[in-house]
């Protein structure tokens, strides 16, 4: 998909360039047809500037369906997957009540509550406790209050449960007060946004850890008659209350015990990012006649944003392999980590540098260990 986006961007400035270079000419065709009105001594030269705007024009359009074709068979190879080769039903086998659950859970995280009952009445395994559906009833209906500028509801929340929201580093409460604060700035009453500044930052600001971000805010008074030509303007626009509703949903589902994001979601997504490396790697698998024997891992490695890295990873610097459960980070006495499975080779004398005493050379400096000495990291 990065690909098809830096494509379809170079084709849109192309198509850009294309159309000014057009309007020139077409200009300077106008301009020549316009003297020759006036001065018929220069009628042929109208007639020239007519034919090289004609050539000019429709080479240019050749050149701009050329590279519309291009494009689209660059978005027909990206899309033509045989998913067949990635399926893996197997996968699935006896989750049938789990992915249910994450489904039934994802439309109550999305508000889609009609959805929902519709889904619930179709599989009678899935089961939502009516607190739950309250729970996110109400989560819904605060979010939706703030992306239509409504924001007491949501602050009364923030405040009832200031102290689970602390305890996990939210910063939801200081968020609310922000964009009160930038509301009352927006429509002009800057000595009532002062006044809340003064009450509500410092409640909100108990560790200090704002103050920078709070200094910041105050400089906005100085442009408070000028606010879109200000260097302030980011901080207004239209995206803050949308962003503040998810802020708020997050938050609202870490105090749940729940993830900032929807599982469901973020799986779909992972898996829709990954679909054409396993696709082509597993396509010359098949051509080599060779099976990926290594299950609940890929064969290759797939490139995921950070937003979507939940956990450390580790690669072993021996062997190149990933850390797992069952093949766990171990540092050694010298501070070098290594995963389990280099550990045990290097233990048996696998490795060169092993010696009779079960003492080993660590790979990476002259420090000596034995497999008793080395302690499990965490990351």
């Amino acid at each position: 998909m990065d690909s098809l986006v830096r494509d379809c961007e170079k084709l849109s400035k192309h198509q850009t360039a294309a159309m000014n270079k057009t309007l020139g000419s077409v200009e300077a065709m106008i301009r020549a047809l316009e003297l020759a009105r006036t001065e018929p001594a220069s009628l042929g030269s109208a007639q020239r500037q007519c034919k090289q705007t004609q050539d000019a024009v429709s080479e240019q359009l050749k050149e701009l369906c050329t590279n519309v074709a291009k494009y689209g068979k660059h978005v027909e190879r990206s899309f033509k997957l045989d998913l067949g080769v990635v399926a893996e039903s197997r996968a699935f086998e006896n989750k049938q009540a789990e992915l249910g659950q994450s489904i039934m859970l994802h439309f109550l995280r999305s508000g889609d509550f009609g959805l929902a009952r519709s889904f619930a009445a179709e599989d009678r395994s899935v089961v939502a406790e009516d607190c739950a559906w309250a729970r996110f009833e109400a989560m819904n209906a605060l979010a939706e209050q703030i992306r239509t500028h409504v924001l007491e509801p949501a602050l009364e929340w923030a405040l009832a449960n200031r102290a689970a929201l602390d305890a996990l580093g939210l910063g939801l409460e200081f968020a609310l007060h922000r964009l009160r604060f930038l509301q009352l700035v927006e429509g002009g009453a800057s000595v009532a946004a002062l006044a809340y500044a003064r009450e509500w930052f410092p409640r909100a600001n108990t560790g200090s850890e704002r103050l920078a971000e709070i200094t910041h805010l105050m400089g906005v008074f100085m442009y408070a008659r000028r606010l879109g030509a200000s260097p302030y303007a980011a901080l207004f626009g239209e995206r803050r209350w949308a962003d503040g509703a998810r802020e708020f949903a997050a938050a609202f589902c870490a105090v749940q015990g729940l993830a900032a994001a929807s599982p469901l979601a973020v799986s779909v997504a992972a898996g829709a990012r990954a679909l054409a490396v396993v696709s082509k790697v597993s396509g010359l698998l098949r051509e080599r006649r060779v099976e990926w024997s290594q299950q609940d891992e890929l064969a290759v490695e797939v490139p995921l944003p950070d937003a979507m890295r939940f956990h450390s990873v580790f690669a072993c610097p021996v062997s190149k392999e990933q850390a797992s459960r069952d093949n766990p980070p171990m540092a050694l006495p010298c501070g070098h980590v290594v995963c389990k499975a280099s550990l045990d080779k290097l233990a048996r004398g696998v490795r060169p540098g092993a010696v009779a005493s079960g003492r080993f050379k660590c790979p990476y400096c002259p420090g000596m260990a034995t497999a008793g000495e080395a302690e499990r990291v965490h990351f």
